[in-house]
């Protein structure tokens, strides 16, 4: 039996799936969730890069992120897909809660958790290009 040439096995390595990221690089965005408010309002990030979005909670309650679309449409890490239930990321009071996706084109609409919070304007959107 022959060995590969070495070309040959860098052709193999340059094949890899391209679902393989290097999520190190990723660059980070806070967003600070408070009672009343998602800030920034308006997220841009570029689409098919991962980015490592930080959720600071600064209330003395838990609240949620809820982006529906934009969530199932991601590429997270595999240590981050339990951080998402239903469309939505819980963080605790007076905490944060980081991951890492890799987000598709799009634009997304972003919610409060709770009814009430919705109802009081706890909104934005995320704009992906």
């Amino acid at each position: 039996m022959r060995p590969f040439p070495a070309s040959f096995a860098c052709l193999l390595l340059l094949a890899a799936p391209a679902t393989a990221q290097d999520w190190r690089p990723a660059p980070e965005y806070d967003v600070l969730l408070t009672t009343w408010n998602i800030e920034p309002s308006e997220l841009r990030l570029k689409a098919d890069r991962p980015v490592r979005l930080r959720f600071v909670n600064t209330s003395n309650q838990a609240l949620a992120f809820s982006a529906k679309g934009f969530f199932r449409k991601a590429e997270r890490r595999e240590q981050d897909g339990a951080s998402v239930k239903d469309g939505r990321v819980e963080v605790p009071a007076l905490s944060s809660r980081t991951m890492v996706l890799v987000p598709r084109a799009g634009r997304y609409q972003v919610q409060g958790g709770s009814f009430v919070h919705r109802i009081l304007g706890m909104g934005g959107r995320i704009i992906v290009e």
